[in-house]
């Protein structure tokens, strides 16, 4: 099977919670609670990770 090739943050179009706190320079909890209270819009991989969309990340930062 072959590796997935890297793709460094800032040019990734979905991030997990604490990919996007690092991009934005804001506390992660903030991020995780903006996901859990859906002021950030994200989807679901899995069963367990938040994904969220980088234009949706880009909006809610703008709004801040």
């Amino acid at each position: 099977m072959a590796d997935k090739p890297f793709v460094p943050v800032e040019h990734r179009l979905a991030l997990t919670v604490p990919e996007a706190a690092a991009l934005c320079g804001i506390p992660e909890k903030v991020v995780r609670a903006a996901v859990v209270h859906g002021d950030l819009r994200h989807f679901e991989k899995g069963s367990t990770t938040a994904r969220i969309r980088r234009s949706d990340l880009e909006d809610w930062v703008a709004l801040l």
